[in-house]
């Protein structure tokens, strides 16, 4: 399922993004990242492949294969 570069979900959503949790599991992925591809990526981007809306959601056949 393609996404947008920056996902409605967390798009100008500073608070979500400045939650502990969610800065440690930037931390996790940035440390997984050994080529530097993430390197320029900001944390919002990051996150767009892992955060959905309801409608992208919706979109998702039931089985999980399209």
């Amino acid at each position: 399922m393609p996404h947008e570069p920056v996902g409605p979900a967390v798009h100008g959503d500073g608070e979500a993004l400045a939650s502990p949790f969610v800065k440690c599991l930037l931390r996790l992925i940035r440390t997984q990242d050994s080529f530097g591809l993430w390197e320029g990526h900001s944390d919002a981007e990051l996150l767009a492949e892992f955060i959905i809306t309801k409608q992208q959601q919706r979109a998702v056949p039931f089985g999980g294969d399209p």
